[in-house]
């Protein structure tokens, strides 16, 4: 997504938190089906739009959500909860 291409990336463990919506900046797959898989690589390779659409909104996710600034906010608010 920092390069600004598409993900295709499992619903399973935190990766969908960091693709955003399916179909967004990626798609979502359900994990352990390989099936799912290959049609979601053979449908984003067949669509060049919907692939500069998805890298792009890709790249603006991880400018506004996953910047160094955003992770010392998240950081300090953590240890602000610990204290």
């Amino acid at each position: 997504m920092s390069c600004g291409l598409p993900v295709i990336t499992t619903r399973g463990g935190a990766l969908p938190e960091v693709v955003g919506q399916d179909g967004d900046a990626g798609i979502l797959v359900p994990p352990a089906d390989p099936d799912a898989l290959a049609r979601a690589i053979k449908h984003l390779l067949s669509d060049k739009n919907l692939q500069r659409k998805m890298g792009e909104a890709g790249r603006k996710r991880v400018e506004r959500n996953f910047t160094w600034e955003q992770a010392a906010r998240r950081m300090v608010e953590v240890y602000q909860e610990v204290l």
